[in-house]
């Protein structure tokens, strides 16, 4: 079987969408299927010029010339939308036929691209929806709700949940809002981001070598790994840490960059007990998560069903607690209430943060003990191979369907 990934960001990129694509190209390469990536020679925070061609553990990686300006604006990131958008869809139409079309979501909508392969080609597409556009733009107010742009989107959208063979989404709320959209309720399947269990597992304090550095001095250090975008409740955040910022032995890390990452920090720059630093590579990141005692996990209201923060899953890795601030109704809050392994706090709640963190920092044996309930659901019902195992399945039904 020959499947092809189609995503603006793939290895060596350090993005989510490229990371969790790049896992599942890996282990389906590994299962004997054919994998070829189509992504952009540039990198997720621009400037970066990979290669154009490159055969990778058995995966062949087609890059695409674009413009890789970066996420500094929204000019920026458009421009590097649509340049991408006309390259991939190009390439497309040139290169010979795959049993398979796999389209994320970024740049949005570009499983449309997809479509090519699937008409003229009779590909199977398989559409992975990570967010729904235009919806999420319009959440964050990007778009107007009734604007020609939005229009437009909404129609292409439709067509794509219409016509894709599969649509793959992170959650039941999320699976609601493909339905209502346009796709057909038997082709979407749930399968939620994951993370690898093998790659990041528990580290104690004593034995990692970056818990001095990262807790600087704390005895309880509150962890944010990870994407500081748009789409996160960095509010909430910030109130907590201002509530706290006597405690001397609690201290707030955030690791990462974002759209929102600058209006944090101008938030935080009066708070002692605050500190940034950068995305932490992959290799470092079973001793980065697990230097924390507590993670947050963030959403802004209004996106429940557009988007999931997968940074649940890593955490769950490292068996620590994760404190998340968000809608009760998104996977992140249904997962961490169904595992026990973690607290759900409204939004705008800060006070209920800041007494969460309390309450926990003082109580070792019930952050061990969700810990270990997380790092057990991770590896019962979330590990990347049990996930990537399904992605395979569902592949091969799509190729080789049952007669029946």
């Amino acid at each position: 079987m020959k499947v092809l990934l189609l995503n603006q960001f793939f290895h060596p990129d350090h993005s989510a969408t490229a990371q969790i694509e790049t896992d599942l190209a890996l282990d389906l390469a590994a299962a004997g299927i054919e994998v070829t990536a189509l992504a952009a020679r540039g990198s997720y925070l621009g400037g970066d010029t990979l290669p154009a061609r490159e055969t990778w553990r058995g995966i062949e990686i087609h890059r695409l010339a674009a413009t890789s300006l970066g996420k500094r604006t929204l000019a920026h990131r458009a421009l590097d939308y649509g340049s991408f958008y006309v390259s991939a869809t190009l390439e497309l139409a040139r290169l010979p036929r795959h049993d398979a079309v796999v389209a994320l979501t970024t740049p949005p909508l570009i499983a449309a691209a997809g479509l090519v392969a699937k008409t003229f080609k009779r590909s199977r597409l398989v559409y992975w929806v990570q967010d729904l556009y235009p919806e999420v733009a319009v959440a964050f107010g990007a778009l107007s709700p009734r604007s020609a742009a939005t229009r437009a989107m909404q129609a292409t959208s439709r067509q794509v949940l219409r016509a894709s063979d599969r649509v793959v989404v992170l959650g039941e709320a999320m699976r609601d809002r493909a339905v209502e959209g346009g796709a057909t309720p038997e082709r979407v399947a749930v399968i939620p981001n994951w993370a690898d269990g093998e790659a990041v597992k528990p580290l104690p304090h004593a034995e990692n070598p970056l818990r001095a550095e990262l807790a600087g001095g704390a005895s309880c250090l509150v962890m944010y790994s990870g994407n500081i975008g748009r789409g996160h409740d960095v509010e909430t955040l910030v109130g907590a840490a201002r509530l706290l910022r006597d405690r001397a032995d609690v201290s707030f890390l955030f690791l990462g960059e974002g759209a929102k990452r600058l209006e944090l920090q101008l938030a935080a720059r009066d708070l002692p007990n605050v500190r940034f630093g950068p995305y932490q590579p992959r290799e470092r990141l079973a001793a980065s998560l697990s230097a924390a005692d507590l993670h947050l996990v963030s959403l802004s209201p209004g996106l429940v069903g557009l988007l999931e923060p997968s940074k649940l899953y890593g955490i769950m890795a490292a068996g620590r607690p994760a404190l998340f601030v968000g809608p009760a109704a998104t996977e992140v809050a249904r997962t961490i209430e169904r595992e026990g392994c973690g607290c759900v706090v409204a939004n705008g709640d800060a006070r209920g943060l800041a007494d969460a963190i309390t309450s926990l920092a003082g109580d070792a044996p019930t952050r061990d003990h969700m810990g270990r309930r997380g790092r057990e659901a991770l590896v019962a019902r979330y590990d990347r191979r049990l996930a990537t195992a399904r992605f395979r399945d569902l592949l091969l039904g799509l190729a080789h369907p049952d007669p029946a």
